[in-house]
């Protein structure tokens, strides 16, 4: 049973040869293009529902990273340092600030559901400091300024600590009044630290029970999860017979034995996370319909295996080893936005930004989900991207982003690399963020797929083709079934690796479809 709490309600080759196309064949046509830099579409022709950029930046209050500096600070250090938050903010052209409210099974506020943050006060369930409640004070001050505020919730972790040297899974060191220390049913051990077990029934309502209050009792205009859901996986210093490392087992035999009903254990995983986000967001919009309720998953969602429609990359991936399925989210309609976290640069093998960046924007292209990008900004100044040498990293980021379709917004994690100019970033993040911005949702053209010529020829040597295409804005489209990456004004490439003798080719957009028919190889025309 949900409790009550008071409600305070605020608020994406002309064909070489083409075979048919039951739609259109007429180029869109833009005042916009997006290779010339442009970065505003306030005045194209046939968008609505205008809005500006989302401009955020994360303040993270695990370990004390950006606020509060120290455990014990009075009201009036709080005071100074959320309103040094806010000056920086507004110096750096943002207008959100997403606030961690809750690092882990506490909070940054006021709440009848978990103790006050021990990252706030000497011991964790203490009184607010002079009755100091940072989330309501940062509200007023951030929206005194037009800055939006979202509360970022850490849904499943109970402790921090680690396996080796801190770990930290003593319960009766938590505050009597923690949940996981009331009910110790409801959490599990890994690696060191706790965890609440998304497969319980009353752990999804809990969190939800979280949510709620949040959102009903605040002003705020939005609530985050981030990457933290089952935990990563950790080695337990072995290896198997072939060598490889094994990992850490997850304790929740128990609750599988109750719940999973004979399905496999990844999936059953997946969809606890599932529900407990749907659970999430329902709580969230029963509180206040206008505040948006996302996500900010880890940059891979899969690796492409040839079927899984997953990104070009090879690196860890969210699906498989986090249990985290955040297209079902998506195609759920249980999520405003997406932030996924692409923290890599451009020139990384395995993770290129533009890579990820362009499948997050296909994937969510026409689902009604926005996409905003979560920007490693932490990295400058370390080996990776200043000894490395790269530079502008987050300008160039940014800029690419701002063609694509679903793109509405940055957030940018790293606070402190901002505070302190690192490499100049701050400066960088200000002039990037000197204009206006304004997005808008596209209505349709009532054109059809097209294919631009690129004088391949109509018999091709080549196996890999790049083609480029145009398409009506409103509606996605697909290249043998699978979603393209498009522009804001309809247009997109995409490479297609073509087999010996005729290849056809076909794109669908709003049901209807559109085939290319190309001819690869040297025995070819017949």
């Amino acid at each position: 049973m949900r409790r009550t709490y008071k409600r305070t309600i605020p608020l994406i080759l002309a064909a070489l040869v083409a075979l048919f196309s039951s739609c259109g064949a007429e180029t869109v046509s833009s005042s916009l293009s997006p290779l010339d830099g442009s970065s505003s579409d306030s005045s194209i022709s046939g968008y609505s529902e205008t809005a500006s950029e989302l401009r955020g930046v994360y303040i993270t209050t695990a370990y004390n990273l950006n606020f509060p500096s120290r455990a014990g600070e009075s009201a009036a250090e709080l005071a100074a340092e959320l309103d040094a938050i806010v000056e920086n903010a507004v110096l750096w052209g943002m207008n959100t600030i997403i606030f961690q409210a809750r690092a882990e099974s506490d909070a940054l506020y006021s709440s009848e559901i978990f103790p006050t943050s021990a990252y706030l006060v000497v011991n964790q369930g203490d009184e607010l400091p002079d009755g100091f409640d940072p989330l309501e004070y940062l509200v007023t001050a951030a929206h005194a300024v037009g800055i939006d505020v979202y509360a970022w919730l850490n849904p499943l972790r109970v402790t921090r600590g680690g396996s080796a040297e801190n770990p930290k899974t003593d319960l009766s060191a938590l505050a009597e009044t923690n949940p996981a220390r009331q009910n110790p049913e409801l959490t599990y051990e890994y690696a060191g630290e706790l965890y609440y077990d998304p497969g319980l029934p009353e752990v999804r309502e809990l969190i939800a029970d979280g949510v709620y209050e949040v959102v009903a009792n605040y002003d705020i205009d939005g609530v985050l999860f981030d990457d933290y859901f089952y935990p990563y996986p950790e080695a337990s210093g072995e290896v198997d017979e072939n060598g490889d490392t094994v990992y850490i087992e997850i304790d929740d035999a128990d609750t599988y034995a109750l719940y999973g009903d004979g399905a496999d254990i990844d999936d059953w995983r997946r969809e606890n996370v599932n529900l407990l986000i749907e659970a999430c967001y329902n709580a969230a919009k029963s509180a206040d319909a206008d505040c948006k309720f996302g996500i900010s998953p880890f940059g891979i969602w899969q690796n492409d295996d040839g079927e899984n429609g997953g990104s070009d990359t090879s690196g860890f991936e969210a699906y498989s080893s986090l249990y985290c399925d955040a297209l079902s989210w998506a195609e759920g309609g249980y999520v405003d936005f997406l932030a996924p976290q692409i923290y890599w640069s451009f020139d990384k093998s395995s993770a290129a930004y533009d890579v990820l960046a362009n499948w997050w924007n296909a994937q969510l292209d026409g689902t009604g989900v926005t996409l905003y990008i979560s920007h490693g900004v932490y990295k400058y100044g370390t080996d990776e991207w200043s000894a490395a040498g790269v530079v502008d990293e987050i300008t160039a980021e940014i800029e690419y982003a701002r063609q694509l379709i679903s793109y509405r917004g940055s957030m940018l994690y790293g606070y402190a690399a901002l505070a302190a100019d690192t490499d100049g970033v701050s400066g960088e993040v200000t002039s990037c963020f000197a204009d206006e911005i304004l997005y808008s949702a596209p209505i349709s053209t009532g054109a059809g797929v097209n294919i631009i010529s690129h004088d391949y020829g109509e018999y091709l040597t080549l196996e890999t083709v790049k083609l480029t295409g145009t398409s009506d804005p409103a509606y996605p489209v697909t290249c043998d079934g699978k979603k393209v990456s498009r522009r804001r004004d309809g247009s997109f490439y995409v490479t297609v690796t073509l087999a010996d003798g005729e290849n056809f080719i076909e794109f669908m957009q709003n049901g209807s479809p559109f085939v290319l028919k190309l001819y690869h190889g040297s025995d070819f025309p017949p």
